[in-house]
């Protein structure tokens, strides 16, 4: 999907107020908590394949910018030149209301896992990073319960801790839906915040919703 230029990921995503784009990504299991995360990059082909490097290697769980760069060049990841990603500019500045790219899915074991990717905000400040790299406010997995992910206001999502918040819910024995739900309701609550949510719980079927005009998703078996 960061090589489709209708969605605001890799290819076509949104400028910044600078004119260039920054892009974010984030990756989480559900087996062991681990994560990684990567921000702020303009050089790397695909955010998503450096959020799972950062998380495989271990070390860290979130890196940006240059030193981001560095991480991907030394693990032999595929980098380009930052125009790549610039398509249409005049498509990209009436994309407002582009959504982030996110999945969750649970395997046939049980496993959990969740994957977000996104160029953010349309004319965001340089150095901006949203929700979708931070383990807890844009995504969150944990085999025990579920996994979320969420598109929408990033600010929001990280005060919030939005996706930890609801796999806390689902902890306490909250049915996957109404946790979906709350959850939007809670964005647009206590911060007057539009998004959506995808919530894969441990069992059952996945859930999604939102208070934005659409949110287009889809699932599969």
């Amino acid at each position: 999907m960061e090589d489709e230029p209708l969605l605001n990921a890799g290819i076509g995503a949104t400028l910044n107020s600078a004119g260039e784009v920054e892009l974010d990504a984030g990756v989480m299991l559900g087996d062991g908590l681990r994560a990684g995360g990567a921000a702020c990059l303009r050089d790397v082909r695909h955010p998503i394949d450096l959020a799972v490097a950062v998380m495989e290697d271990g070390r860290h769980v979130l890196l940006a910018a240059a030193g981001a760069s560095q991480f991907a060049r030394e693990n032999g990841l595929e980098m380009c030149d930052p125009s790549i990603f610039i398509t249409d500019r005049k498509r990209q500045e009436l994309l407002h209301g582009a959504d982030t790219v996110g999945a969750a899915a649970r395997d046939a074991e049980g496993h959990l896992a969740v994957a977000v990717s996104t160029g953010g905000r349309t004319g965001k400040l340089p150095g901006r990073i949203g929700d979708s790299p931070i383990a807890g406010a844009g995504f969150y997995a944990d085999d025990r319960f579920g996994a979320v992910c969420g598109t929408g206001l990033g600010e929001a999502f990280i005060r919030l801790g939005l996706a930890r918040v609801m796999v806390i819910e689902l902890q306490h024995g909250m049915d996957p839906a109404s946790v979906t739900q709350g959850g939007i309701e809670y964005l647009g609550r206590a911060l007057g915040a539009q998004g959506g949510v995808i919530l894969v719980p441990r069992d059952g079927k996945p859930q999604a919703a939102f208070n934005t005009p659409a949110m287009p998703w889809a699932t599969a078996e």
